[in-house]
């Protein structure tokens, strides 16, 4: 009997920005298994229709390749990230449900931290592509990714070792 493959569940801010370099798809590449929660789904697809990512995310779903999962037991939401897609993020993990949480709120990151949590930034997701040959420059991606507004908290360590 074979190893269970990784699970990712991935926040609605690693989805917009991926999305918004066009390269949401890395996530099927990366990941034998992308989940969301409701409340992921519901901040891109439907509040955010129209806007960066909606789309993608919603085809994705339609297509199969990211799964929308409700957290088993929602008592094991943070009680400080209740309501949000960060907390059902980390439900997801903490309900076996997900094995690494990808997330970039500092908030929910310390709360992985506390919680011990494996999770991984949107920086790490395309550091991890560029070591696979699925980017071809890492430095020039994280550039586009902060042009297009995104916020990249560990930037110098990501292209350490990388020139």
């Amino acid at each position: 009997m074979g190893a269970k493959p990784l699970t990712v569940a991935v926040d609605a801010s690693p989805l917009i920005g991926l999305a918004k370099i066009r390269k949401l798809r890395l996530l099927a590449k990366l990941y034998p298994v992308v989940v969301i929660p409701p409340a992921v789904y519901a901040d891109v697809v439907a509040r955010g229709a129209g806007r960066a990512g909606a789309r993608a995310v919603k085809q994705a779903v339609a297509d199969g390749w990211i799964r929308v999962v409700t957290p088993d037991d929602s008592t094991r939401i943070p009680p400080a990230l209740r309501g949000t897609g960060e907390g059902e993020v980390i439900a997801l993990v903490l309900c076996q449900q997900a094995d690494v949480a990808i997330v970039d709120d500092r908030k929910a990151r310390n709360l992985c931290n506390l919680l011990g949590i494996r999770h991984i930034s949107t920086g790490s997701v395309l550091k991890d592509a560029a070591s696979q040959g699925l980017i071809r420059d890492l430095a020039k991606t994280l550039h586009r990714l902060q042009q297009k507004g995104f916020g990249i908290f560990d930037y110098a360590k990501l292209i350490e070792g990388n020139d």
